[in-house]
């Protein structure tokens, strides 16, 4: 964990046991927009290009997709 964020555990998700199982190609491994990735305490969790983008999506909700 890089750090607790308003109840969100924002890491980097390179070493994300998680995404290794996916089974994916190497090309979408490295995709920037899944660099990084939060996790709330429900298990919901959000993914961004950066620690930035992160705090964003958890402040402003709204304004982006699910």
């Amino acid at each position: 964990m890089i750090e607790n964020y308003k109840g969100w555990d924002i890491t980097l998700n390179w070493d994300n046991k998680d995404y290794l199982e996916r089974n994916i190609s190497e090309n979408y491994f490295f995709n920037k927009k899944e660099k990084w990735i939060g996790v709330n305490l429900n298990g919901a969790k959000i993914y961004g290009s950066s620690l930035k983008e992160i705090r964003h999506i958890i402040d402003y909700p709204g304004l982006h997709k699910k």
